[in-house]
């Protein structure tokens, strides 16, 4: 896979995750999921400054059919650390671009992690 392609397919599953998380804040508002969803934002934004124009993807297939619950939320997670995982593998990857996509990588495993116990918390 296209480095270019790899990034565009990333960023599509973050906003799918960025989609998902804003609904479950609106039906049920949590200061913990407000923090990871400032988080994910950031993260958007800064893959969406890695692509030109021409390169961001122009239709995003939006988490139609999925209802955003924390174990959808969770699920959805391990979905955007595989992109990760995927990108970070592309042979010929910069090493500035390697370093950004493993710290936003750390905090989709951090906000797996927050997903969890807030799925605990609320039984």
């Amino acid at each position: 896979m296209p480095l270019k392609r790899a990034i565009a397919t990333l960023l599509m599953t973050l906003e799918d995750s960025l989609d998902m998380m804003e609904l479950a804040q609106v039906q049920a508002p949590s200061p913990e999921l407000n923090r990871i969803l400032i988080r994910r934002r950031r993260a958007a934004v800064v893959l969406r400054n890695r692509l030109s124009r021409k390169e961001r993807p122009l239709y995003r297939s939006r988490t139609s059919g999925m209802a955003p619950t924390l174990p959808a939320l969770i699920e959805m997670e391990l979905a955007v650390l595989f992109r990760f995982d995927e990108a970070l593998r592309l042979p010929g990857l910069d090493p500035d671009l390697a370093s950004v996509l493993r710290g936003l990588r750390s905090e989709a495993e951090q906000a797996r992690h927050s997903l969890f116990a807030l799925s605990s918390r609320n039984g």
